[in-house]
């Protein structure tokens, strides 16, 4: 198990919490403080609510953008295993024109191609390893583009409802009460 500098700095400051707050009780039920205070400095005082508010939030807001940045990807990564000049061609018009929909997530999508007969290959869209789109690509300039803005438009519709179809998964009718 390893531990990165975000993960340290959440530890570090939660222990820094921890111990500020168990002195804080001390001082509270007037048991003796274990840490060594001199006697030509200012007493110290009970911490204010708003502090101990502020300090809770502070952890909370951590360990959030910790578990946020744990499910983390490389968001809308698109890879090329193309072989020939037209599948390059057809990745290249892919890649210009691709805008991801905004509330896509968590997706890179795969350009794959496979030989065929004669000067035909088969050209396959995939999305998280899900094949979308299997079509065969013919060598023409205008057959290409036309195929890669099709399957641009697939592309955006299957991201689209797949992140719908995920929200209503999710929701309150799934979570069933336990009862059958």
């Amino acid at each position: 198990m390893t531990i990165d500098a975000k993960e340290m700095k959440v530890i570090f400051t939660t222990f820094c919490i921890f111990f500020l707050l168990l002195e804080i009780k001390a001082q509270v039920e007037g048991e003796p403080s274990s840490v060594k205070i001199p006697n030509d400095t200012v007493p110290v005082q009970e911490a204010p609510d708003a502090l101990r508010l502020l300090l809770q939030k502070i952890t909370e807001e951590e360990t959030k953008k910790l578990d946020n940045e744990v499910e983390l990807e490389i968001d809308g990564l698109l890879i090329d295993e193309t072989k020939t000049k037209s599948g390059r061609d057809f990745f290249d018009f892919f890649y210009q024109n691709w805008e991801a929909p905004p509330e896509a997530r968590n997706f890179f999508i795969l350009i794959k191609e496979s030989p065929f007969r004669l000067s035909t290959t088969m050209m396959e869209v995939y999305i998280n390893e899900t094949r979308i789109i299997q079509s065969f690509l013919q060598p023409r300039a205008e057959f290409v583009e036309s195929l890669a803005a099709e399957s641009i438009a697939t592309t955006k519709m299957y991201l689209i409802r797949y992140e719908e179809i995920v929200k209503e998964l999710d929701g309150d009718e799934r979570s069933g009460s336990g009862i059958f």
